[in-house]
């Protein structure tokens, strides 16, 4: 037989983390500012700029759309990387399917791994796998700030 407290604990607490998602999901995304550093389009691997990171927030999602001049397939294209300044892959997007050459795409990547408040900035790394045609990049990155 199940203890009615325990029960009842448990029911706060799943009500408490149902609330703790609605007030996040209230709360519009932010979209850090991005510095350019390489002209479009790519044509080698590059790093092709940066998000400053202000202040400590929560990264929702890394977008970006992306038109590949030429050929992209399952064997020849690009990766494009958002890593912290420890060189870790915080997001990562690939053209290897789903992007169509000469087209705008549009790509995401919502498993973003959260790096540390004190990390100052973030790179996009664009890395060219075999021969895909240039790349045209446009990131962004969606974010929650926090409270500090």
């Amino acid at each position: 037989m199940s203890d009615p407290n325990l029960i009842i604990q448990r029911q706060v607490l799943d009500l408490q983390n149902t609330l703790e998602h609605l007030r996040k999901a209230d709360v519009p995304p932010l979209y850090l500012p991005y510095a350019q550093r390489a002209v479009n389009p790519l044509t080698a691997t590059a790093a092709a700029g940066d998000f400053a990171q202000p202040w400590a927030a929560y990264f929702l999602v890394f977008s970006v759309t992306v038109f590949v001049v030429t050929t992209n397939n399952g064997t020849n294209f690009w990766t494009i990387d958002i890593q912290d300044t420890t060189g870790a892959v915080v997001a990562t997007v690939n053209t290897s399917s789903g992007v169509t050459a000469s087209v705008w795409t549009r790509l995401a990547d919502t498993s973003v791994t959260q790096p540390v408040s004190t990390n100052a900035e973030l790179s996009v790394i664009c890395t060219k796998t075999l021969t895909p045609g240039n790349l045209f990049v446009i990131p962004s990155l969606a974010v929650l700030r926090s409270g500090n």
